[in-house]
């Protein structure tokens, strides 16, 4: 396995780990699955979103190199893509898009640069990549910083794949932000009296 496969695969775990701790199921997909690499389900079920991964090494420093289909992500409607930026002494972070939004944001950076001649003059010849970095970050990129609240959002509202529920008077309980079940005050126990 080259170190490109597993800095992908530290990444992925990464996202299903984070999804665990907020409070939502995840789960990988096969290896090389071309349209997704983690499906994040609402505790109860009742709701899934899919996910894709795009993971940046320690040492890179030019930011996230996206293929040119990245601009295709607009049909990609109800799917999330997770930017992750791996540290060397610290935990990763991620930033939360949806693919459209990505899409959009991705396609506006290279239609800027491929519009600005280069020093000499000349214009800029196409390129089959997408570079996305902090550089280009709006405040927009910069709130999406560990704020997985849209993926929480899609789950608990449904505004995905909703599947209906078997026993229509059972109601589970909805997730709450941070996103993970209501807790109940654990019970009380009887004074203990010295011996």
């Amino acid at each position: 396995m080259s170190q490109l496969n597993l800095i992908g695969a530290a990444g992925e775990y990464y996202v299903c780990a984070e999804l665990c701790r907020q409070g939502m199921l995840a789960v990988l997909t096969p290896k090389n699955n071309p349209l997704f690499d983690v499906v994040a389900t609402a505790l109860d079920g009742s709701a899934s979103v899919t996910i894709q991964v795009k993971t940046r090494s320690i040492h890179n420093k030019l930011g996230w190199k996206l293929g040119a289909d990245i601009a295709n992500a607009t049909k990609s409607k109800g799917q999330f893509i997770v930017l992750v930026n791996l540290h060397e002494t610290h935990l990763p972070d991620f930033y939360v898009y949806t693919c459209e939004g990505l899409a959009a944001r991705v396609t506006a950076i290279y239609e800027k640069y491929i519009a600005t001649p280069k020093r000499d003059g000349t214009p800029r010849k196409a390129v089959g990549f997408r570079w996305f970095d902090e550089i280009s970050f709006a405040p927009d990129d910069h709130a999406r910083k560990n704020d997985w609240s849209a993926i929480g959002r899609a789950l608990n509202a449904g505004q995905l794949k909703r599947y209906p529920d078997k026993e229509t008077t059972k109601q589970s309980p909805k997730l709450t932000p941070p996103y993970s079940t209501p807790t109940s005050p654990p019970p009380s126990s009887p004074p203990q009296t010295p011996p």
